[in-house]
């Protein structure tokens, strides 16, 4: 098996899962489009004239400056689609030449990832499922296709229907944006999460009509789910969130410690299902997907993060056996993979371990070090 990782320098799930596969004796290459082409070259080759006895169409060459290692596109029998960041222009550039060479390598990205798209191999997740995947309201509508719930959802940017819809729901309402964001300001972090709306936030008609986002009723929680599907395989985790003294109302916007409570979950068999049909309308082999679960019992679909993050479940809770079971299933190239839920031969705290022995405990450390069997090409 050779694998190519499409991420970034500081993605530790692609570096986790690299490491198992690596141990398996699989070839494992990175592809990082975050430092692309600012950090380093990439140049496609393709030999061959149609037609011509012995000649080979199909033999396309990938080289990356970084790392000076060449490999054969026809040997790559798996892409994982971890993270994939458009490039920047660089700021040395003339301002007038920096639009023209921003498109031309976003284009070469697109068109890499399109050559690769055009022979048969293993994808997770295959290009157009998850371009079609990243958009909320297709979601929202097959979710409903396939037999789950979904709150209430207005989608808009006239400030009429929102406040209308706001007072529909006795002003208990909150936004979600179409795709999330987090920025750098006054040597800050932020990131956009699930808030709660009031009438005074509503004020404002260019804040709301110049930024379309998701609103829906502030749902009553008794806990969330985590629920992570890889081929035909489900596992759920419960997010005790409201236990929490922290952001009841987006679990994300708090700290990923034992302190909040995580644990396996047994779904029922009709959620299960629909997860499954869900992820096959769309076209997908792995997502990860979010449900409120309400006093009354009634499992409300939030959404499928089609490259959600899964790792830091099992860094909570070692009973979610996450890592071993992604190995798994890249190993097994197969859409309808179904986990043997053995021991786990990979723990992502064995990997962390690891990494201690070495001196890598910092995400970014190992681009100082040499790396085997790496080569560098992120949502």
């Amino acid at each position: 098996m050779t694998i190519l990782i499409v991420s970034d320098p500081w993605d530790i799930h692609a570096r986790a899962v690299a490491w198992a596969l690596e141990s398996e004796g699989e070839t494992v290459h990175f592809w990082y489009t975050h430092d692309f082409p600012q950090k380093h070259g990439v140049s496609l080759r393709v030999d061959g004239r149609g037609g011509e006895a012995g000649a080979d169409p199909a033999n396309v060459s990938m080289h990356c400056a970084r790392h000076h290692r060449d490999f054969a596109v026809r040997d790559i029998d798996t892409v994982w689609l971890r993270r994939w960041y458009l490039p920047q222009a660089s700021p040395d550039l003339h301002p007038a030449d920096v639009r023209f060479a921003q498109t031309e390598a976003n284009e070469f990205i697109r068109a890499t990832v399109g050559l690769l798209d055009e022979s048969p191999r293993f994808w997770i997740n295959p290009v157009a499922a998850k371009a079609r995947a990243d958009r909320k309201a297709a979601q929202l509508k097959i979710a409903v296709d396939v037999g789950l719930t979904t709150p209430s959802t207005l989608i808009s940017n006239d400030p009429t229907a929102i406040r209308a819809f706001f007072h529909e729901h006795d002003g208990k309402l909150i936004y979600k944006p179409m795709t999330g964001a987090s920025w750098v300001s006054d040597e800050k972090s932020l990131a956009t999460y699930t808030s709660a709306i009031s009438e005074e936030l509503l004020a404002n008609d260019a804040s709301l009509s110049n930024a379309p986002g998701i609103y829906q009723p502030l749902l009553d929680k008794s806990y969330e789910l985590r629920v992570t599907v890889m081929g035909r395989t489900v596992i759920a985790a419960q997010i005790k969130s409201q236990n929490s003294s922290g952001y009841l109302i987006d679990w994300r916007a708090n700290d990923f410690s034992e302190a909040m409570g995580y644990e396996r979950y047994p779904l029922p068999e009709a959620i299960e299902r629909g997860c499954l049909a869900l992820l096959e309308r769309l076209g997908l082999v792995f997502g990860c997907i979010d449900f409120v679960v309400t006093p009354q019992g009634e499992y409300m679909f939030l959404e499928v993060n089609e490259m959600g993050q899964f790792l830091w479940l099992e860094g909570v809770n070692p009973e979610l056996p996450l890592l071993d079971c992604f190995v798994r299933f890249a190993q097994s190239r197969d859409p309808n993979f179904v986990y043997d839920w053995r021991t786990p031969l990979y723990r992502y705290r064995e990997y962390w371990d690891s990494m201690k022995e070495r001196g890598d405990v910092d995400p970014a450390a190992h681009l100082h070090l040499p790396l085997p069997r790496t080569f560098e090409m992120r949502e």
